[in-house]
């Protein structure tokens, strides 16, 4: 070998080692371009978090930590016993013993309630003073209660003090005697409570009164008003009987042209005193 070829060798078998020994070149850019991407995220994830994102934050929840509870509690205005309770405390007071005793009782109501009575009974808002008609076109000073519920009545008093009821009338229909006298009993039935009774005509202010005395129930005589009156239609219907039992007469129950006539109690008056004969 010449001398010429030593060194060309040598620097082949240099140039091989050097080579050899470096990282490929695709691996080296790979490890640049990751770096810049890393730096980025952190950067903005700490920018996101010193700027308050929430769902920056929140996104990855802490498995630590229990999970909130985002049900809204009830507030005192929708709590349903809240509620329940303010409806009890505006609700007007609803009476269990609606029995009517003449002479004695209107359920919580004696001859010695007073108009003060009234309202811790009833509550104030249940009662209204007013002018109370009492026929032919005449009023006495009285108290309603519970005006246009099924629980009504109207107090008419003995004197302008309210401290003491004389008269109980203008009834619900769930008021009744301990008989089962109430509005609506049916002519009918009030034969077999009464038995044979007396009666006035219909067609004027007193129409229907129905007279006690001599009855089955005598006892109420002066205490109890009972007062009946025909349906429209039976009016219409029969004419000719409704005539002959119209206007200021007394009639007896067993009068045949009462029965087609579909009568029934209209009013009910008690007297806590009897009255003055």
């Amino acid at each position: 070998m010449g001398k010429w070829h030593f060194p060309l060798w040598f620097s082949v078998l240099c140039l091989l080692a050097a080579c050899g020994s470096g990282a490929p070149p695709s691996e080296e850019v790979g490890t640049q371009e990751a770096a810049p991407d890393v730096v980025s995220e952190t950067r903005q994830e700490n920018i996101a978090l010193s700027a308050g994102d929430s769902t920056a934050a929140t996104s990855q929840p802490n498995p630590s930590e229990p999970e909130a509870d985002t049900a809204q509690p009830l507030t005192s205005a929708s709590s349903p016993e809240t509620s329940q309770s303010n409806e009890v405390a505006s609700a007007p007071a609803v009476l269990t013993d609606t029995i009517v005793v003449p002479g004695e009782r209107v359920g919580p109501v004696t001859l010695e309630t007073t108009r003060t009575d009234l309202a811790e009974l009833f509550g104030e808002d249940a009662l209204e003073d007013t002018e109370i008609p009492v026929g032919e076109g005449f009023t006495e000073p009285g108290t309603t209660v519970n005006a246009g519920t099924e629980q009504a009545f109207a107090i008419i008093w003995t004197d302008e003090t309210k401290t003491q009821p004389a008269t109980v009338k203008d009834f619900g229909s769930a008021w009744q005697t301990p008989e089962g006298l109430k509005l609506g009993t049916p002519f009918s039935e009030l034969e077999n409570i009464l038995g044979g009774f007396s009666l006035y005509g219909l067609a004027w202010d007193y129409e229907g009164t129905v007279v006690l005395e001599e009855s089955d129930l005598e006892d109420y005589y002066g205490l109890l008003i009972l007062r009946m009156r025909p349906t429209p239609e039976a009016i219409k219907q029969f004419p000719d009987e409704y005539q002959a039992v119209t206007g200021d007469k007394l009639l007896s129950s067993d009068d045949p042209n009462l029965a087609p006539l579909n009568l029934s109690v209209y009013e009910m008056i008690v007297y806590l005193t009897p009255l003055v004969q």
